[in-house]
């Protein structure tokens, strides 16, 4: 018979396997935690660009160090007086040291954006796939992992994440400029909560953070001490405990499990951000200007002037060289950009085809042609170098050869008559040439241009760096 305790006993029955069944799922997660993931997700997407625009300055900056390097090499070749020659070039050679230096960098550079990239772009696939999982399949909300306010109720549309940069493609072009404080010294700024459970309306509403325990019902099987998500999230304990601020503090999360990608993406970051990538155009001529003033500039430039056999103290070849920058660079001091500029609109060998032609060094962009133009005037200079040798050559030879004129006045009869080439005129009683003997050697002129001294020390040294 069906009385008031049957009655009772049947409510106490059906409110127990509610609660059961309510509390076999745990809290969604609050809507400023899957916010701050979200956001986590933004500035990890954005590191690949970051490391490939750090890898185009660094490559930019050796290309313009070597093209840059290049006009002043020509510009050298077309110069008259040698000083100034050998200023020039060896202004060249110090951007091509330059250049080199860039290029060590580039190699410092290139694990480090790799490493970034790897790591970073590990870490937003973590985060997306979690939250892709949790909200792709959201319809109303009887159930849900995730809050639409804090306390709130869970997601009923999958509109709510639709300023969640998820389940898209990586791009090179999609930066961010919050990057340096988001990757702070010892944290990642974006991941501050305590605690991300929801403690109102969707406490029991995701299964996936239920209290553990034995069961097929049941994600976590014991308590769980794991980062997930990307290492986003901390999970532990048995409540469970989940937060985003366990990595407030790097350092003290490295033995978190599911942790070690994002520990590395925020360390690798980081030393890529430290990586100093000037803009190539600005950061040459800087170098260049910081040369013209520099006293050691000079140094080189007198050792150079040594090497062609230019005699004189260190302090007067010093002076020498100072005098010259000055009148070609200004010392590096407020005349310096229109000397800079009129330098490199010398005009030279434009390097395009056979017949030489010229235009301004500064116009020419293609490499290839700069190296051309170069090449031009130390083949130039060399073939001058060689003739001129050549010629100096065969008068050694010729004086070798012909036999020097005797000696013949002033000598005395006797003397006369027994000198070779000499005999005595009897009319004008003194010693005199006979016909026969060697005419006066005629020394030709010959002028070694300075020019090819200064510059054959850098035709080596072009070849070897262009040939790599």
């Amino acid at each position: 018979m069906f009385n008031t305790a049957t009655a009772s006993v049947l409510i106490y029955t059906s409110v127990l396997a509610c609660n059961r069944v309510a509390h076999a799922s745990g809290p969604a997660l609050q809507k400023t935690d899957w916010t701050e993931m979200c956001a986590t997700a933004t500035e990890m997407r954005s590191v690949p660009a970051l490391a490939n625009t750090k890898l185009e300055k660094t490559q930019g900056l050796m290309t313009e160090c070597r093209q840059t390097a290049l006009r002043p090499e020509a510009v050298a070749g077309t110069a008259q007086d040698q000083g100034d020659s050998l200023v020039i070039a060896s202004l060249a050679s110090k951007l091509n040291e330059a250049a080199a230096e860039a290029q060590g960098d580039l190699e410092s550079l290139r694990p480090k954006a790799l490493k970034a990239t790897a790591a970073a772009s590990a870490v937003y696939g973590g985060i997306s796939e979690f939250l892709t999982l949790i909200y792709t399949a959201v319809g109303g909300n009887t159930g849900g992992c995730l809050s639409d306010s804090d306390n709130g109720d869970v997601i009923s549309s999958k509109s709510s994440l639709s300023n969640c940069p998820i389940d898209r493609e990586i791009s090179l072009s999609e930066t961010s400029s919050t990057l340096e404080s988001t990757f702070a010294a010892n944290a990642l700024t974006t991941l501050k909560s305590a605690t991300a459970v929801n403690s109102g309306s969707a406490a029991t509403k995701c299964v996936i953070f239920a209290a553990p325990g034995q069961g097929t019902a049941k994600v976590f099987q014991t308590a769980p001490a794991t980062a997930i998500a990307g290492g986003t999230l901390k999970v532990s304990g048995s409540t469970p405990d989940i937060a985003t601020n366990y990595l407030t503090t790097i350092s003290s999360a490295s033995g978190t499990a599911g942790a070690k990608l994002i520990i590395q993406a925020h360390t690798a970051t980081r030393q890529l951000l430290a990586q100093i990538t000037p803009d190539p155009t600005t950061a040459v001529k800087n170098k260049v200007k910081e040369l013209a003033g520099d006293l050691n500039f000079a140094k080189i430039i007198v050792k150079n002037l040594k090497l062609i056999g230019m005699k004189g103290s260190d302090s007067t070849l010093e002076a020498y060289a100072r005098r010259k920058i000055k009148n070609l660079l200004a010392d590096g001091g407020a005349n310096f950009d229109s000397k800079w500029q009129a330098l490199i609109d010398t005009q030279v060998y434009d390097g395009k085809i056979e017949e030489v032609k010229t235009e301004k060094a500064s116009s020419i962009t293609s490499t290839k042609e700069l190296i051309q133009s170069v090449l031009y005037y130390q083949i130039d200079l060399t073939t001058k170098f060689k003739r001129v040798k050549e010629e100096l050559e065969q008068t050694k030879n010729d004086c070798e050869k012909k036999p020097q004129k005797p000696e013949c006045n002033g000598k005395e009869e006797g003397e006369c008559g027994t000198t070779k080439g000499c005999e005595w005129n009897k009319t004008k009683e003194k010693c005199k040439l006979t016909k026969k003997a060697p005419k006066p050697l005629v020394t030709p002129a010959v002028r070694v241009d300075n020019r090819i001294l200064a510059q054959k020390q850098h035709a080596q040294s072009l070849i070897d760096i262009y040939a790599e």
